[in-house]
């Protein structure tokens, strides 16, 4: 699949798995956009990657959203691929409400959710205005495992990815009506990533680490990740088209387990999935 993307755009790609796809992208000779909230990791990025183009700005400014999104398609007016990473993750209980500030929960279901859906809203017309002329066009989500496989260590956290991977399912579904150009070259890619060793969980590792016990599972190494992951970018549907998911570890295997059960559904009402 990587021989369809020319330039791509990664939000969220300053820090953990975000950052690393951006160094691969960009090693493969893709022409890659990077943004993030932190400047001097944008600046650091660019010293280091020759032709990285970066943009600072945070996905739940949603005042100023729609404008960023119009300023990278004014100056990328070739973009065929977008890729949603950004992401926050907390762990608190229901019953202690000392355990997290409202506003926590609140600012994480809007940078893994909300964000996403609006970010989805404002490049979906592009990206099918290309399809549509026959270019290959990508868009990636990214959820997780725990989207599809919740645990109540991350309540709030499951439920907001578990949100993303109904809009992959969404946009698919109305691809299905655009037109059979869109239909042939428009593919939603949804990343399914297990447990990888970055700082998403840095706040709370040791506190959830001990709350299960015996039961603790490592988490997987970062590079390990990634390159099990461009290993299964290049795999394609039994059709030749982008696989519709990408999971790696634990995340390959809810994804078939949903593939096998609820996909079954979808395929009886003759809905895209």
């Amino acid at each position: 699949m990587t021989s369809r993307i020319n330039t791509i755009l990664i939000v969220g790609g300053t820090t953990g798995i975000g950052e690393q796809l951006v160094r691969r992208f960009h090693a493969l000779g893709k022409k890659v956009i990077v943004t993030g909230r932190n400047q001097a990791n944008l600046t650091t990025l660019a010293q280091e990657l020759n032709g990285l183009e970066t943009r600072q700005f945070d996905v739940v400014d949603f005042s100023t959203l729609q404008s960023h999104v119009t300023g990278i398609l004014n100056d990328f007016p070739n973009l065929d691929t977008v890729l949603i990473n950004a992401g926050i993750q907390k762990s608190f209980s229901f019953f202690d409400p000392s355990s997290i500030a409202a506003g926590e929960i609140e600012r994480e279901i809007a940078t893994n959710l909300t964000a996403p859906t609006l970010l989805v809203q404002a490049f979906a017309p592009h990206l099918l205005s290309l399809a549509s002329k026959g270019t290959p066009a990508t868009l990636f989500v990214t959820s997780s495992t725990l989207g599809l496989l919740p645990m109540g260590l991350w309540p709030s956290y499951s439920a907001s990815k578990a949100g993303v991977h109904a809009i992959a399912l969404s946009l698919r579904q109305q691809i299905a009506f655009a037109g059979e150009e869109a239909k042939k070259n428009f593919d939603v890619v949804e990343i399914v990533p297990p447990y990888v060793d970055t700082e998403l969980d840095k706040e709370h590792r040791e506190a959830t680490i001990a709350a299960q016990g015996e039961n603790a599972f490592p988490p997987m190494p970062l590079q390990e990740y990634i390159d099990q992951f461009f290993k299964a970018l290049d795999e394609t549907e039994a059709d030749g088209r982008p696989k519709k998911e990408i999971g790696v570890g634990m995340g390959a295997m809810v994804v078939q387990t949903w593939r096998d059960s609820f996909g079954k559904v979808f395929e009886q009402f003759g809905m895209a999935t």
